[in-house]
């Protein structure tokens, strides 16, 4: 591992530009929140500091962090601890961490980067995924599909902080191939949704951040419904979860996050074939959604009885984010 990345380094050298040092360098320069790219791309400056802090866990964990309080900076001890309470309760754990923007379009940040700039960086995540993975996480690691597709489709917002319609398909295609393989899975009843195509002009919250007086965007978009026409409604008796931050609400949640019935939630229960769980909030997925769920078996402590399954998904930048990685409960 160390060899390779090393020579993932190597290469984003040769290839113009590295990624950590132009991510330090503009969030450094940035005086709010958002740090402008090229071709009308905007980034959001604390997935920048996150990219710029290099290694995130273990003894670098305190320097990377954003956190207060070092104890709870490193996120391998929580994350391990979780999926093993959930394992206790007959729940599997799938981790599918948002890889930031940048990660994926590093020449959309920078003109001086190409593709190839976030090498060392990708294989940092690839560490961190396999350290996980030898411990008995399942993680769901969408940074080769999109890299494979990056070009094929704009997989992210250019002025919002979420992937876009085109990138959450591959998100909830990913899911969905993992959670089939599943023996209950089988024995699920299913049913059949409609997907419809849906354009819709948007002002990203990454705009709505720099004041507002920025572009639109156009997103492509598809809106799921059941074969009565109804929306996808949240299913508290699923045996699936879906936990997260907004990237589990955008386009599902409307109003500010641009759309209803188009977001992961509504694709993935399209995909399996019965709706899921949502428990989904705004702000951090890390700690805040823990304490969702905790708080939701706390008032009812039948709550996760015939649950299998619980996809987490949340920005990746929460490896490094200001609210540390407390260890939080599945149940009292």
């Amino acid at each position: 591992m160390a060899v390779f990345i090393l020579l993932a380094a190597a290469l984003a050298a040769v290839a113009g530009g590295n990624l950590r040092e132009t991510s330090r360098g503009l969030a450094e320069k940035s005086q709010g929140s958002v740090v402008a790219g090229v071709d009308g791309w905007l980034f959001f400056k604390e997935e920048l500091e996150h990219l710029a802090a290099g290694r995130f866990w273990g003894e670098s964990a305190a320097a990377a962090s954003r956190t207060k309080d070092p104890a709870n900076a490193d996120p391998l001890p929580a994350i391990l601890e979780y999926n093993r309470l959930l394992a206790e309760k007959g729940i599997t754990l799938y981790l599918m961490p948002v890889p930031p923007k940048a990660l994926v379009y590093p020449d959309k940040l920078s003109a001086d980067l190409e593709p190839a700039a976030a090498a060392e960086e990708t294989a940092l995540y690839r560490e961190f995924y396999e350290k996980l993975t030898a411990e008995g996480v399942k993680v769901i690691d969408l940074l080769p599909a999109l890299a494979a597709n990056r070009d094929k489709a704009r997989l992210y917002c250019m002025t919002d902080t979420h992937y876009s319609g085109e990138g959450l398909a591959l998100f909830a295609g990913a899911a969905a191939e993992a959670l089939k393989k599943e023996a209950w899975y089988a024995g699920t009843a299913k049913k059949e949704y409609v997907r419809k195509p849906q354009k819709v002009t948007v002002t990203g919250d990454l705009t709505q951040m720099a004041g507002g007086a920025g572009p639109t965007e156009e997103l492509e978009l598809r809106v799921v419904t059941g074969e009565d026409g109804k929306p996808v409604e949240s299913d508290m008796g699923s045996p699936v979860i879906l936990l997260g931050d907004s990237h589990a609400l955008v386009f599902q949640a409307g109003d500010d996050l641009h759309a209803r019935g188009a977001g992961l939630f509504d694709h993935l229960s399209a995909e399996l074939g019965f709706p899921l769980d949502l428990l989904g909030v705004r702000g951090s997925g890390v700690t805040p959604a823990r304490i969702k769920l905790f708080q939701r078996v706390k008032q009812d402590s039948g709550y996760l009885d015939g649950k299998k399954a619980l996809v987490w998904c949340f920005a990746a930048r929460e490896f490094t984010g200001s609210g540390g990685w407390r260890r939080i409960p599945v149940a009292p």
